[in-house]
């Protein structure tokens, strides 16, 4: 399993916003814990209960200087991650922490196919393109144009595979 990113305190907010499944919302509890030591506004949600549309507008209706925690199983991460940043919150106002298996994108340079693998060892991995079957480096570059990580062709030593 990758290594988990450990969610970190953001200070100087006017209001914190906490969002996660149950795992994730364990892993915010210590910063769950400060803020109201501190006496803090905040807001926590558990997102198995709500819809996209409910914390969509629930997003939509924050002010400015609200900080977003979002922690989740990686697997579901990234369209809240895409959700939060079309209601008007920009990387340096959230934090995205995943949990459990990664699977990632990873770009074939020869036929431009992404194939979906396990991120564990990223930029030490080796895998074959699903589509042209290639064997690729994985190496830990992420491209945003192609919303995946890069895939560079490999020397293979053994057998043939054209």
């Amino acid at each position: 399993m990758m290594t988990e990113k450990q969610p970190a305190f953001v200070t100087g907010k006017r209001k914190y916003l906490f969002c996660g499944d149950h795992k994730g919302l364990e892993r915010l509890t210590p910063i769950i814990k400060k803020v109201k030591k501190e006496n803090i506004s905040f807001e926590v949600v558990y997102l198995g209960e709500k819809e996209e549309t409910d914390i969509s507008m629930w997003m939509r209706n924050q002010k400015m200087g609200t900080f977003l925690y979002i922690a989740m199983e990686w697997s579901k991460l990234e369209n809240f991650k895409h959700l939060a940043v079309e209601c008007g919150f920009s990387e340096e106002e959230a934090q995205f922490i995943g949990h459990g298996v990664r699977m990632i994108d990873v770009f074939c340079c020869k036929c431009h196919q992404k194939t979906k693998i396990d991120s564990e060892g990223l930029g030490k991995l080796l895998t074959t393109c699903s589509r042209c079957h290639l064997k690729l480096s994985v190496s830990d570059h992420y491209s945003p144009l192609r919303g995946s990580y890069l895939g560079y062709a490999t020397l293979d030593t053994g057998s043939d595979h054209r």
